[in-house]
């Protein structure tokens, strides 16, 4: 019989779960990607931070044993930059040098915080920007999406199982090693009670990796959607976070240079409110995500309580993850 004539036949056979079948396409997704050789060199490089991170862990350690960072929380507390250092963290030095406990706490969180904010952040940049590219828009052009959909699958778990791909690579970049780190922080303390002083890092570890995950897949999946060309997505993904630190950095210059020096007027009046980061960093990725985990790690200042920037997360999000929906849920009604 041609092959032509079998044709299309219902499948009678056991079924796997709903709620499995978008991890079937994660899967297949990781692996394709972990079959790649720049995807293991960047996760070398990322090791490197963790590192140096976790010798700063060590460091701290001793010299909490030792009394030298009381001694130093003494000193912060004493000079003018020390004490705009800790209204700006929310930091209390005189509490710290009387209690090992919060200083030990606050050390730890800095740390974990520092290592989110910079090495971290520009490694999801970087393999978010190879990775998500090809995710969808790759799908679009050979029509793969139709061997995909021919399952049991809906558009939602479609995006979904796309989402996963990148939700591995960035736990894989952040919260893995942020998490070995505490791990190993615990071990080469002498001290037995610094689970019952840290204990609730592993939390905020979870909470600033997810802050990182949700609203970058978001963007980057909208992006592969909207073209065919990965290429296209894949520019307007770095441009994103290259024009918004330059947009954040000229306002914030600006701004600035007009209060201090008096110059501008009611321009001036205009720049100096705008010095409030709601404004400024609002325009910036970068810092906006960097404040949100800020304020997970417990590091903003007391008297701030800013939630513009998760407000702006979410709508970016639910945006994000609508434009991917909609963009697949139309080429297949095409």
């Amino acid at each position: 019989m041609p092959l032509l004539d079998i044709g299309y036949r219902g499948w009678h056979g056991e079924r796997t779960a709903r709620w499995t079948r978008s991890l079937v396409l994660a899967s297949t997704g990781i692996h394709l990607i972990w079959q790649g050789v720049w995807i293991k060199r960047v996760l070398m490089f990322a090791v490197i931070p963790c590192l140096i991170a976790g010798v700063l862990v060590a460091v701290m350690e001793q010299t909490v044993e030792q009394g030298g960072l009381a001694r130093a929380a003494q000193q912060m507390e004493k000079t003018r930059d020390g004490k705009q250092m800790g209204s700006q963290l929310g930091i209390n030095w005189g509490k710290m040098a009387k209690d090992p406990e919060q200083a030990r706490h606050y050390a730890w969180a800095f740390i974990l915080y520092s290592l989110f904010r910079y090495p971290q952040a520009f490694g999801m940049i970087v393999v978010v920007g190879l990775v998500a590219p090809r995710l969808i828009s790759y799908d679009l052009r050979s029509r793969g999406y139709l061997l995909y959909l021919s399952r049991p699958l809906t558009p939602g778990e479609y995006i979904f199982g796309k989402a996963l791909v990148l939700y591995f690579l960035l736990f894989m970049i952040s919260a893995l090693p942020a998490l070995m780190i505490y791990i190993t922080g615990l071990v080469l303390t002498p001290d037995s009670t610094a689970f019952f002083q840290t204990w609730d890092l592993p939390l905020r570890i979870l909470l600033a990796t997810t802050v990182l995950m949700i609203p970058t897949t978001a963007v980057a999946l909208a992006f592969s959607s909207v073209t065919q060309e990965s290429r296209f997505a894949g520019f307007a993904w770095f441009a994103l976070w290259v024009l918004g630190a330059v947009v954040y950095r000229v306002l914030w210059f600006a701004s600035n240079f007009n209060v201090q020096t008096g110059r501008g007027g009611r321009r001036g009046e205009v720049f100096e409110g705008m010095q409030n980061w709601s404004v400024l960093k609002l325009f910036s990725p970068y810092e906006t995500l960097g404040y949100m985990q800020q304020q997970v790690f417990g590091l903003t200042s007391s008297e701030e309580n800013v939630w513009s920037p998760w407000v702006v997360a979410l709508i970016v999000s639910v945006l994000g993850y609508g434009v991917a929906y909609w963009r697949v849920s139309r080429v297949l009604k095409a």
